[in-house]
């Protein structure tokens, strides 16, 4: 039988042709901080509450780029009000965590036991979804739902928006581009992950929304469900 999940929101700012950093292992905050975005990142963190995502996530390897490569913000960026948590899918147990407000860590059942341990002495809620090498994101999205929550703004990076665009789990995507073309064979793009074997398995959109914000762009698309035959 299957379980009610939280609709999923990908809302990200790139640069115009899709990249999501300078190149891979920076932080996309070097945008910000040079002025070169066009303010897409502030922008793009005052659409969680304008599309009600009640907890915003993250993948750990963001957290772990930003971590190694951090930069200051002369002006800080909106912070959503509507978000009632920050949720980080880390399957692999590599984060050493030291923020816990408002914290919710998902992980793998088959995660090492000294992971789960750091996750209980620190007083982080957790879940656990799936046994196999990755994060089982349907069963990750029916937990979370069952915790109350209904609308989840999918922060980046481009790993777990590709996982979760494989997974045939988003609802709607909302991109701010920035006037920034950056190109690149490795840079981070909005969905990074497997290739496609045939057009086929290309997810179709339907435009919602397309303004122009300053010099940046936003787009909001709703992915078109697809009937099965």
């Amino acid at each position: 039988m299957l379980r009610k999940r939280p609709e999923v929101v990908i809302n990200v700012f790139a640069s115009m042709d899709g990249r999501m950093t300078t190149a891979p292992g920076h932080n996309v905050m070097e945008w910000t901080s040079y002025g070169v975005d066009g303010k897409a990142n502030d922008e793009a963190h005052k659409l969680y509450d304008e599309l009600n995502c009640d907890a915003l996530v993250s993948g750990s390897e963001s957290l772990i780029v930003w971590s190694s490569d951090w930069v200051d913000l002369e002006n800080p960026i909106t912070t959503p009000q509507k978000s009632k948590a920050y949720i980080v899918f880390d399957g692999r147990g590599r984060m050493d965590w030291a923020q816990t407000d408002g914290l919710i860590v998902v992980t793998r059942m088959n995660v090492s036991q000294t992971y789960i341990e750091q996750l209980e002495s620190k007083g982080i809620t957790y879940i656990q979804a799936g046994d196999g090498e990755k994060i089982d994101i349907n069963c990750a999205l029916e937990q979370l739902y069952d915790l109350g929550f209904r609308r989840l703004g999918i922060s980046g990076g481009g790993t777990i928006n590709g996982a979760f665009l494989r997974a045939g789990v988003v609802d709607e995507i909302s991109v701010v581009l920035a006037p920034l073309a950056i190109g690149g064979r490795t840079t981070p793009t909005i969905f990074d992950g497997d290739n496609l074997a045939s057009i086929q398995q290309a997810v179709p959109l339907k435009l919602v929304q397309a303004k122009p914000i300053g010099e940046a762009v936003w787009l909001y698309y709703r992915v078109k469900k697809q009937v099965m035959s």
